[in-house]
């Protein structure tokens, strides 16, 4: 059983090392009040660029935290369409619990940051 709990142990580490950046908790923060959000939704609410933003995104994509959903064109719409990034439901009930506790379950979540915000 100790050989289980030790290769767990580098998981965990690597786990925390990603979450324990501010600009990566704040990441978290927001994608626990919206559905989903771009990063240039991210970058209006936050206190990071949108470059800065983006190495965060990746690493938490990287290993699970966050789910990443490709853009998809509407035809119409000049340009790459935005990326864009939300929280797998238990980790947002997770962050939720951990961030905000008085909060959690505290009725529907907006479906964009302007309406977080602006709530």
């Amino acid at each position: 059983m100790r050989e289980s709990s030790e290769a767990g142990a580098p998981r965990a580490a690597r786990w925390l090392e990603v979450v324990a950046d501010p600009t990566r908790l704040g990441i978290l923060r927001a994608l626990s009040q919206v559905d989903e959000a771009t990063t240039s939704d991210l970058a209006i609410h936050g206190q990071a660029s949108s470059q800065t933003l983006r190495r965060h995104l990746d690493a938490l994509v990287c290993l699970g935290v966050i789910e990443e959903h490709p853009a998809k064109s509407d035809g119409e719409t000049p340009g790459r369409p935005a990326t864009r990034y939300s929280l797998p439901p238990e980790i947002r009930e997770s962050v939720l619990a951990v961030l905000e506790p008085d909060e959690s379950g505290a009725g529907a979540r907006p479906e964009s940051l302007t309406q977080a915000v602006a709530a």
